[in-house]
């Protein structure tokens, strides 16, 4: 269940968008909710799934930033976005 839950995490379009933004520095949830285009309600349901699978962490000062699982997957994303 927890591999389903992960694949429709990461395959969500808003999801690509959050983890390529964060691939570069950590971001606060306005900076990527504008950054994203994701509405705020989209934005929070998304980022509290990547949070609950070790995806996206956040810290002291509210800015959610990739774990080492998030940089992996987000590196596994763009290979096969970049084979198709």
């Amino acid at each position: 269940m927890e591999k389903v839950k992960m694949y429709k995490s990461v395959t969500h379009y808003g999801s690509f968008k959050i983890l390529c933004i964060l691939a570069n520095q950590p971001a606060r949830f306005t900076e990527i909710m504008f950054k994203s285009e994701l509405s705020p309600s989209v934005l929070n349901k998304l980022l509290k799934d990547l949070m609950s699978l070790d995806i996206l962490a956040k810290d002291g000062n509210n800015k959610y930033y990739l774990t080492k699982k998030g940089e992996r997957i987000l590196e596994l994303l763009l290979q096969l976005y970049d084979s198709i």
